[in-house]
């Protein structure tokens, strides 16, 4: 028997809602997603399951988005950018005509007297243009008092969260720097330069909220596939189709990762190094039409046998990775899905080009499971 939206089911949800933010380490304060929902002024033949998810996405929007711009260098003027986090030079690059000055300060593993103390004097000293606050994900909940510890010290102007590629409390991070009223400009998520990202708002509450980040998918995607393939795979992913080459690509890449982009939260799409290589060994035994053919009945049981004993496998094995295959393929179906992920992906990446000319060029939680719950209830 399915129920009818009304407050009490609202409060419900929010209450999950909250609980499951809070276990991720976000402060959010809800009572402005009741105010924007507010069911007893919707009219009728509303969407209030849409409503409410998009009213969770808007408020995470404005709370980590400041509405302020980040400092952005001037051409023919010397920039001075100082670092500052827990973790007379000067004036001689200036003479050199240096045009951007990195002042980086001293690693420090948690908040002493003396380390904000040197952050002022070394502020006063070299006048900074831009001060930026590099902050570690994995602190958690701490995160807004050491937030807010240092903007009280120092002008913070701008912010970088490192390590948000092994704590999937990151979003925390981002919402206790919020709090400082600056913007988030990079966000680390592994060691190398491919893995520090421009910090774009929407794009990730889409990723922390299970939504999907298509755009940043393909770029992904696109790092292990060759050049004459890329046309043919952005063609087939925007006509919502999924062939067992894009499988390839996906698990020959971060698999983990590509899957959060996606938006898809099936645990049983993760597999091991191992598993992953088997993967490999299989795909090698098929033909070029298995390889780039949308259509899954293609490879019926006779052939998988086949594929099985020229790869070495056992049939079970080369049947699991087909369910595989066909639960992405499932997801990629959804052509409405594709269109919208891609077109506002698109936007996305074309401000993230514009913020990297301008400085002279940045998971988890997912409410999918929460907002089910009303997803089937009947309108008011």
């Amino acid at each position: 028997m399915r129920q009818i939206i009304d407050e009490k089911v609202l409060d419900d949800c929010l209450k999950d809602i909250t609980r499951a933010l809070l276990q991720s380490d976000v402060r959010l304060e809800l009572d402005y997603v009741k105010n924007i929902v507010n069911l007893g002024h919707l009219p009728a033949g509303h969407n209030k399951h849409k409503i409410i998810h998009q009213a969770i996405y808007s408020e995470l929007c404005a709370m980590l988005d400041p509405g302020e711009s980040s400092f952005t260098p001037r051409k023919g003027k010397t920039s001075v950018v100082m670092f500052v986090g827990l973790q007379e030079g000067v004036e001689r690059f200036k003479k050199e005509n240096c045009d951007l000055i990195i002042v980086d300060t001293s690693g420090r593993h948690k908040q002493e007297a003396a380390l904000f103390e040197e952050m002022r004097q070394l502020s006063e000293a070299t006048k900074p243009d831009l001060i930026i606050f590099v902050m570690d994900s994995s602190i958690g909940r701490v995160a807004f008092d050491q937030a807010q510890a240092f903007k009280q010290s120092v002008p913070v102007g701008a912010v970088i969260v490192i390590k948000m590629d092994g704590h999937a409390k990151g979003g925390g991070a981002l919402s206790a720097v919020a709090a400082t009223k600056s913007p988030v400009i990079f966000i680390g998520t592994g060691e190398h330069m491919d893995e520090f990202e421009v910090f774009d708002v929407k794009t990730f509450v889409r990723r922390l909220l299970g939504m999907g980040d298509l755009s940043g998918f393909v770029d992904k995607i696109q790092e292990v596939v060759p050049m004459d393939k890329q046309l043919e795979l952005s063609q087939k992913l925007s006509q919502g189709k999924c062939t067992l080459r894009m499988f390839q690509y996906i698990y020959m890449g971060d698999v983990g990762q590509a899957l959060q982009m996606l938006g898809v939260s099936t645990p049983e799409l993760m597999r091991s190094p191992a598993e992953i290589k088997t993967y490999m060994t299989i795909i090698d035994s098929t033909t070029n039409e298995e390889l780039d053919s949308s259509e899954p009945k293609l490879m019926d049981e006779s052939r998988m046998m086949r594929i099985a004993r020229g790869s070495g496998q056992p049939v079970r094995t080369v049947m699991e990775m087909m369910q595989d295959y066909n639960r992405l393929a499932k997801f990629f179906s959804n052509k409405k899905v594709m269109r919208n992920m891609l077109k506002k992906g698109r936007s996305i990446k074309m401000k993230a080009r514009d913020m990297m000319k301008g400085v002279g060029g940045v998971g988890g939680l997912s409410l999918e499971g929460l907002m089910k719950q009303i997803g089937g209830v009947v309108k008011k």
